[in-house]
């Protein structure tokens, strides 16, 4: 099943049955939030899904653009006291924004989970160091391969949906993002991704 199936097929129960825990979501919100620092942002927010995570990031004084493949997500996300401008859009197939649009990019709760293909995450990554500018943050939280490996679908028992989850190494994060400096960590069952792009020669 694609990403768009399966999150069109939970999204109006998405808050309700698979969203983290209010006090979980605002620890991973605020990891998000350390990592871009202080002041406004221009964020691109990938896989933004109904939109939790907004209201801390807009509280913060962050523009944010939101990109999910789920018209469904989106439109409840649109229904937000504050809403942004969200894009209906596979990240997977590239990213539909001008170069140096954005000062972070950020990836929470597993939305890179879900890689089509074996070139997806290199493709990506070069993607986002396209619409970041120089000095920008990427950030990212997904399953650690060890989860992964007792965990390889995610399933909603009610509509029957199920989408495979796709574990990528530390070393393969690193690879991809090759121009970056950061740490790639393992939390818990996750990986926390927390990068920043390299100036360019000529801006040394």
């Amino acid at each position: 099943m694609t990403a768009k199936t399966f999150f069109d097929a939970i999204a109006t129960r998405y808050d309700r049955v698979f969203a983290r825990e209010p006090s979980e979501m605002r620890a991973h919100v605020d990891r998000a939030l350390d990592a871009i620092g202080p002041g406004a942002r221009d964020v691109l927010d990938l896989g933004v899904g109904t939109g939790l995570e907004l209201p801390r990031l807009l509280d913060a004084g962050h523009r944010v653009v939101g990109l999910d493949v789920s018209k469904e997500m989106i439109a409840l996300c649109n229904n937000r006291s504050r809403p942004i401008r969200c894009v209906e859009h596979d990240f997977w197939t590239g990213l539909p924004f001008e170069d140096a649009s954005f000062d972070a990019v950020i990836a929470l709760f597993g939305s890179l989970a879900h890689a089509p293909d074996a070139g997806a995450l290199p493709r990506l990554a070069g993607e986002i160091a396209r619409v970041l500018r120089e000095g920008g943050v990427f950030f990212a939280e997904v399953p650690s391969p060890s989860w992964v490996a007792s965990h390889p679908a995610f399933v909603d028992e009610k509509s029957g949906a199920s989408i495979a989850i796709v574990a990528q190494p530390e070393s393969a994060w690193r690879d991809a993002f090759d121009g970056f400096e950061g740490t790639v960590d393992v939390r818990g069952e996750e990986l926390e991704i927390r990068l920043r792009s390299r100036p360019s020669r000529a801006a040394r």
